[in-house]
């Protein structure tokens, strides 16, 4: 009896300190916390920006309607949506490492004449400039509006300005296919159709090479217009058409889409290609479209 009051004793002190050495931790963070927060240096904090424009070897001009964002110059550009975001939350609140007391002229941190120049506004209205100059070590030299106060800022906040527009544009994608997953095949050329299936005289295994393999390429026309189709193909009398069934993959649901394919290039190193329901025309390796269209 005398043993088992001494191991309840014992795991009631061991309880004990447990719980206390887990409320000295939580302490411990709480005030690193807090301290680090009372060290930050807020150098601009906005509310949700609507419009950003700078140069990074091109004029890039963005805004934002409807909780999406369009590239001024052209809104029928497909624009990535995560890229835009990205910058947006880089500059909707921007911390320094440090700020300089009693620093150089403004030339001797690459400001007067800086590497960037960023021109934000909010929902509010408000409009904010922001100057990045040369590089501090791992960090870089800002200032903003007025050039009355000089900081240091991480390096991640050019991450998101070195993209060029064709790296933001958003493309189509295509499936994974093979014979896994195909259900059926149509090919429409000339008016004629031919059916590939797995139980068909027109088995899956030959196209489903060419389709396995097949991408989309560089995007050759962005919005293309119906006055245009032609030009790439894609009329009606001239196109091919390759209606594809399948399951997906991720989702294990049957879904259907549509292929045209066009004209190929001057140098017949590639055939233009789109979506049925896209504006997008692109390039795609010749050698892969003609396994889709004459399939072993």
């Amino acid at each position: 009896m005398k043993q088992r009051k001494t191991l309840i004793l014992l795991i009631l002190i061991f309880t004990g300190l447990l719980t206390f050495y887990t409320g000295i931790r939580i302490y411990q963070k709480h005030q690193s916390a807090k301290k680090d927060s009372e060290n930050t240096i807020i150098v601009k904090k906005l509310s949700s920006l609507t419009s950003i424009s700078y140069n990074n070897g091109e004029d890039l001009s963005f805004v934002k309607e409807n909780g999406t964002w369009y590239y001024t110059k052209n809104k029928d550009y497909p624009i990535t949506q995560s890229y835009l975001k990205e910058l947006a939350a880089q500059f909707q609140k921007v911390e320094a490492v440090r700020e300089l007391k009693d620093g150089d002229s403004l030339s001797d941190y690459g400001l007067e004449q800086p590497s960037y120049t960023l021109k934000v506004k909010d929902k509010k209205g408000i409009e904010t400039t922001y100057y990045i100059g040369n590089a501090a070590g791992e960090n870089y030299y800002l200032t903003l509006d007025n050039k009355s106060k000089i900081y240091t800022v991480s390096s991640n906040i050019l991450s998101s300005l070195s993209y060029s527009l064709d790296d933001m544009i958003e493309t189509d994608t295509f499936p994974s296919l093979s014979t896994g997953n195909l259900k059926k095949v149509i090919v429409t050329k000339s008016g004629k159709k031919t059916t590939y299936t797995s139980k068909s005289k027109k088995g899956l295994d030959g196209i489903a090479g060419g389709l396995g393999v097949f991408t989309f390429g560089d995007c050759q026309n962005y919005s293309v217009k119906s006055t245009e189709l032609a030009k790439y193909g894609f009329d009606t009398d001239s196109r091919i058409t390759v209606e594809i069934s399948y399951k997906d993959t991720d989702t294990n649901k049957k879904k259907n889409l549509t292929l045209y394919i066009g004209k190929t290039d001057k140098d017949k190193k590639n055939y233009y290609v789109k979506l049925k329901d896209s504006k997008m025309v692109y390039f795609s390796d010749a050698d892969v479209v003609k396994n889709i269209l004459n399939p072993e």
